[in-house]
């Protein structure tokens, strides 16, 4: 069948009217839709993504968020500590307004910093306008902000009434492997974009993460004590039977310095670098680092002593035995520091 002109240029007319209103309805569902609390949740995930400070700014108001977070993280600290007298929670919130200048510019630089190259840490200190150093990777570390993973966006409930939102943004906090939602709340525009002006329950996050930084201190606390305990009752025992053989006097014998070095090496330093093993292999929170630390370098001093005295007792070298005594005496000062450290641990998480 032949079309006439006339009936062409009607179908080609249709045609044409038929985009125009594919392209106008997609641009006014686009115009709608950019100026949506969704639209701004997006874009501010592809702002951090790309890097972007200038666009994260446009949908962000930075000042207001990180005053509220601040507010939030000093009485969530405050409210955290439950162990305290009320008349030392009032000290410490009279304390709390001096360090408010330095976790706000501690944040801000952080936020500033995650958003252009991915990472919260700077590895600056810097000075507040009082001219105090700021240790900003320090608090951004005690904030838990640096150890949050973006899950998702869990809600968002918009009332058009009074051109208000809130969003739940789900997070989970890989330090103490918990999940959280942060309440977010939005504000409609002059020009009818959205921008995200607070997070407001902020508190309940730095509470949930010291009880989990204390259920984890305790999980540590409990499981090391027990390693050492099974470990150190062996190897107390066979200490004692060292020194009672090096009490008898005897050590002019080659015999006994052969018997000797084979119990320091078959039976004593076996003991000691199964402890070592067993407390690297535990998970270790951050507030124990100083703690864990301690307790491996006195376990490797000691093995250094038990591994001198045994060369001592084949060389008979006065430098060997200074080495070895050395070391011991490194092992008994970090042991000491260790149970002094735990015995304030325990008392914090009580």
């Amino acid at each position: 069948m032949v079309l006439s002109m006339r009936t062409k240029l009607k179908i080609f007319a249709a045609a044409i009217l038929l985009v125009l209103v594919v392209i106008g309805g997609g641009l006014a569902y686009f115009n709608f839709y950019v100026k949506t609390p969704e639209y701004t949740l997006k874009a501010i995930q592809e702002s951090i993504q790309n890097h972007d400070v200038d666009e994260f700014n446009k949908y962000v108001n930075v000042d207001n968020v990180v005053a509220g977070v601040t507010n939030n993280m000093l009485d969530g600290i405050i409210a955290s500590q439950t162990n305290l007298p009320e008349e030392a929670k009032v000290a410490m919130n009279s304390l709390a307004t001096m360090f408010k200048a330095p976790i706000v510019a501690s944040l801000q630089e952080g936020l500033n910093n995650y958003v252009k190259t991915g990472s919260w840490q700077s590895g600056n200190i810097t000075a507040d306008a009082q001219g105090a150093m700021i240790n900003s990777d320090m608090i951004l570390e005690q904030s838990g902000l640096t150890d949050l993973t973006f899950e998702g966006i869990d809600y968002i409930n918009t009332n058009e009434d009074n051109g208000t939102a809130e969003a739940g943004i789900k997070v989970t906090q890989s330090e103490i492997n918990q999940p959280f939602v942060f309440k977010v709340s939005l504000e409609e525009q002059a020009d009818g974009y959205w921008k995200v002006v607070s997070v407001d329950n902020f508190s309940d996050f730095i509470k949930a993460l010291e009880d989990g930084r204390k259920e984890f201190i305790k999980d540590y606390l409990s499981q090391t004590a027990l390693i050492i305990i099974d470990k150190e009752k062996i190897l107390t025992e066979n200490e004692a039977n060292l020194n009672a053989a090096l009490n008898l006097g005897t050590l002019g014998s080659s015999q006994t310095r052969t018997d000797l070095k084979n119990d320091i090496e078959n039976k004593i330093l076996p003991q000691l670098k199964e402890l070592q093993e067993a407390l690297q292999s535990v998970e270790v929170p951050k507030s124990a680092e100083t703690l864990h630390n301690l307790r491996l370098k006195a376990c490797e001093s000691k093995i250094a002593y038990y591994q001198d005295y045994a060369k001592w007792l084949d060389n008979k070298d006065i430098k060997t035995l200074r080495e070895a005594t050395d070391n011991l005496k490194k092992a008994k000062t970090m042991e000491y520091e260790a149970n002094l450290l735990t015995k304030r641990i325990e008392g914090q998480i009580k």
